[in-house]
């Protein structure tokens, strides 16, 4: 009887770690976040107030100083901006308070890749 309990516990050891080695390898290379789901994010958040790129006019006048979402990721590791984000960013622009939003870890992220690609867009059309 103890052999056989021996032998079950093995066998589910083992198949769970070859479930989570498959699952590991069935998602090696993904990107963490989905940039459509973050443009989308941004759409109804930041971008009311904050333009795409340096140079495009911010959407709010009454807001100057607001800086460029593709200008983040050429400014700080955007990684860095995860915390924020999910405790709620205490800024201002122009002695506006920026408005808190709640995200999720999967909202984060997709932002943060979509961000991701405005910075690569700009790097490139810098060049």
């Amino acid at each position: 009887m103890q052999k056989i309990s021996l032998v079950i516990l093995v066998t589910g050891v083992v198949a769970a770690g070859m479930w989570g080695i498959s699952d590991y390898l069935s998602r090696k290379g993904e990107e963490h976040g989905d940039v459509t789901r973050g443009q989308s994010i941004a759409e109804q958040t930041c971008l009311r107030c904050h333009a795409k790129f340096d140079g495009d006019p911010l959407p709010d006048p009454a807001i100057t100083d607001a800086p460029a979402l593709a200008s983040f990721g050429q400014r700080w590791p955007l990684e860095n901006l995860e915390e924020a984000l999910a405790e709620g960013i205490t800024v201002s622009h122009d002695n506006m308070a920026m408005p808190e939003f709640s995200f999720t870890p999967e909202s984060i992220a997709d932002l943060l890749t979509y961000m991701e690609s405005l910075t690569r867009e700009a790097e490139a059309k810098s060049k």
